[in-house]
């Protein structure tokens, strides 16, 4: 060693460094290369299986009990996907579509409307809108209502509330005996509130029951507040309820709901709440019908105001 110079040492140690890095790069190619390859192989698992959305496949199964009973559509014999060979890509983004709007193969509901006005010596203006939706649950139904009302006479305000509710009954399929939950708001524009909220919960029983007729009692405890009130204490309410259900014909139904709220602390002051609905079919295959509603409040504290109000209407309304 010592006869080579240290110019040539030095060059031979250069060469040994490249030739490590080298060896050192192609290994790693090659390592990601395999890796890349077995996760491109890998399947991917779904979230939910082929066929079922989202929502579950006890959701699909129990959609059998829907009202309307609809006939399933098979989605790959579409006409879209007969032409393109089935479009994966394309039924997969419409999956994912329907699982964020309203499926009406989930969902059943109705949208009415209802208006009327006059011109001449006297105008006036008023509007009725209301959505129904409910569906089925892993446990039971789920309801939403709002119904939301505006008058005017001479460009002046004469009427003007909302009512919300949202409800979920625990049914049990084979006992005439299930829970309910409610949760509910409620805006008028000509109460001594802005607004009251309310939430209760409680047992639903089925006193009858037959190809035309149900009867349903109601009984249980909650809650209601006044916001922006006289009275803005949190107020203990009892529930006390009764529906009554009746099917005429194919074409005819009624519908009349009584809640009773009582506050427990007083008895003689208290709440009514009241519906009346008669709903005539128009035409079974575009969902059309004719309803006419009557909802009733009374308070028995109204606060220098009425304590009832009456609201009456005729709607046409669209089935989803």
């Amino acid at each position: 060693m010592n006869g080579i110079s240290p110019s040539i040492c030095s060059n031979v140690r250069a060469h040994l460094f490249q030739m490590i890095q080298s060896v050192r790069a192609v290994l790693l190619c090659a390592v990601l290369l395999c890796t890349s390859t077995s996760i491109a192989q890998e399947q991917v698992t779904p979230l939910h299986a082929d066929g079922w959305r989202a929502i579950g496949k006890s959701m699909q199964e129990r959609s059998a009990f829907n009202r309307r009973q609809q006939p399933q559509v098979n989605k790959s014999e579409s006409p879209r996907d007969i032409d393109s060979g089935g479009d994966l890509a394309y039924s997969t983004a419409q999956e994912q579509i329907d699982d964020w709007i309203l499926d009406r193969d989930v969902w059943d509901g109705s949208i009415s409307m209802g208006t009327d006005g006059t011109r001449g010596n006297s105008e006036t203006e008023r509007i009725h809108g209301q959505v129904e939706l409910e569906r089925l649950t892993r446990c039971g139904l789920l309801e939403l209502e709002l119904d939301y009302i505006r008058s005017d006479a001479n460009d002046q305000l004469t009427k003007h509330h909302a009512l919300f509710e949202l409800s979920h009954q625990w049914i049990r399929e084979d006992s005439p005996t299930s829970w309910f939950g409610e949760f509910g708001i409620e805006y008028d524009e000509f109460k001594a509130f802005d607004m009251r909220l309310k939430a209760n919960g409680g047992i639903d029983r089925t006193l009858f029951k037959s190809e035309r007729n149900t009867i349903i009692s109601r009984f249980g405890a909650g809650v209601s507040k006044e916001v922006n009130g006289p009275d803005d204490r949190v107020v203990p309410e009892a529930v006390f309820g009764l529906d009554y259900a009746h099917s005429k014909d194919d074409f005819q139904t009624w519908q009349i709901q009584f809640e009773y709220f009582p506050d427990w602390t007083d008895f003689t002051e208290f709440r009514i709440e009241a519906r009346v609905e008669w709903e005539v079919i128009l035409d079974k295959d575009y969902g059309l019908s004719l309803k006419m509603l009557g909802i009733d409040r009374y308070d028995s504290t109204p606060i220098n105001r009425k304590p009832n109000d009456l609201t009456y209407s005729i709607l046409l309304s669209w089935k989803l």
